[in-house]
C-alpha cells in the first residue's frame, strides 16, 4: 500500500513536471524569458525559505559556504534559467522536455572525465544513444526543414541541460552538509540575486495589461506546484523507495511533456519525435546503470 501510494504521488510529480514545459512557455511568451524567470524564482525562493524557516531548527548556512552557494546559484539559476527560458521561447515544448532530460547524462560524462567513478562501456553507449536521440529531434521532418529559430532553441536548451548537470554534480557535495531543502533554498536565493541585475531591466517594462489570469496561473503552477509541492513529494519518494527507483519516474516526465505540448500548443507528433524520445530514454537508462560490483 505504501509503495502504491508513493508510486501514484511520483507519477503525479511526473505529470506536473511534464506539463510545466508548456505552462511555463505560455508565461515566457507573455512576459518574456527573463521577466518570467525572475518572478517565478523570486516567489519560489521566498516560499521555500518560509517553509525552511518553520520546518528546520537552524535555517541558516555557514558564512564559509556562501561562495559555494553563489557558485551553485550561478550554475542552477543565473545561467540555467535564462538559457532554458530563451530556449523554451524559441523551440518546441516537446523538444525542451526531451533535451532537458539529458542532465543526468551530463553528470555521467563529468564523473567519467574526472575519473571519480568507474564508467563502463554500457554507460558510454547510453551517452551516445542519448545524443543520437537529440540529433533525430532536429532532423528535417518528412522533407521539411526545421526553422532556424527551433534549432537555436534546441541549442540553448542543450546548454541549459549542461548547466543543470553541472549544478547537480557540484550540488551533491553541499547536500552532505545540509538538508536537500536547505541546499535547494539557498542555492535558489543566491541564484535570484545573480539573476536580478540581468533581468531587472525587462522586469521594469511589465505592463499591467500583461498580468492576466492566465499569467497568474502560470506563475502559481511554476512556483507552487512545480517548484515546491513536486519537490517535496520527490524528496519524500527518495526517502521511502530510494534514489534509483525514484529517478526512474523522469522517463514518465518525458512522455507527459510531449503529450502536454501536443495538447496545449498542437505540436506535431511524428515518428522522428517518438524515435528521439525512445533513444534518449534508453540512453538515459543505460548511462545511469550501475554494475553489480558498484
Amino acid at each position: 500500500m505504501k509503495i502504491s501510494r508513493t508510486a501514484f504521488l511520483l507519477s503525479l510529480v511526473s505529470l506536473i513536471w511534464g506539463f510545466n514545459f508548456s505552462v511555463v512557455k505560455i508565461g515566457v511568451l507573455t512576459l518574456g524569458p527573463l521577466t518570467f524567470a525572475l518572478l517565478r524564482f523570486l516567489l519560489s525562493g521566498l516560499l521555500m525559505f518560509f517553509l525552511l524557516f518553520f520546518t528546520e531548527e537552524h535555517p541558516w548556512i555557514a558564512l564559509r559556504d556562501v561562495p559555494y552557494f553563489l557558485f551553485l546559484g550561478l550554475l542552477g539559476f543565473g545561467l540555467y534559467q535564462p538559457l532554458w527560458s530563451y530556449g523554451l521561447k524559441l523551440t518546441l515544448a516537446s523538444h525542451s522536455a526531451l533535451i532537458l532530460s539529458l542532465s543526468p547524462v551530463v553528470v555521467t560524462v563529468i564523473t567519467f572525465l574526472r575519473k571519480e567513478e568507474w564508467i563502463g562501456k554500457i554507460n558510454l553507449m547510453g551517452v551516445a544513444l542519448s545524443f543520437c536521440g537529440v540529433l533525430f529531434l532536429v532532423r528535417p521532418v518528412e522533407g521539411n526543414r526545421l526553422s532556424p529559430q527551433i534549432l537555436w532553441g534546441d541549442v540553448l536548451t542543450l546548454m541549459a541541460a549542461v548547466c543543470w548537470g553541472l549544478y547537480s554534480y557540484f550540488g551533491k557535495r553541499i547536500v552532505l552538509r545540509y538538508s536537500p531543502l536547505k541546499s535547494g533554498t539557498w542555492s535558489m536565493l543566491f541564484g535570484v540575486l545573480i539573476m536580478f541585475p540581468v533581468c531587472f531591466r525587462d522586469f521594469l517594462h511589465i505592463r499591467r495589461t500583461e498580468i492576466s489570469g492566465v499569467v497568474l496561473f502560470t506563475l502559481f503552477y511554476g512556483t507552487v506546484l512545480a517548484s515546491l509541492v513536486a519537490y517535496l513529494i520527490w524528496m519524500k519518494g527518495i526517502k521511502e523507495i530510494g534514489a534509483a527507483r525514484t529517478s526512474a519516474y523522469q522517463y514518465l516526465t518525458q512522455v507527459f511533456g510531449v503529450f502536454a505540448a501536443w495538447l496545449v500548443f498542437g505540436e506535431p507528433l511524428h515518428w522522428q519525435l517518438f524515435l528521439g524520445m525512445f533513444l534518449i530514454g534508453i540512453g538515459l537508462w543505460l548511462a545511469q546503470r550501475q554494475s553489480p560490483s558498484a
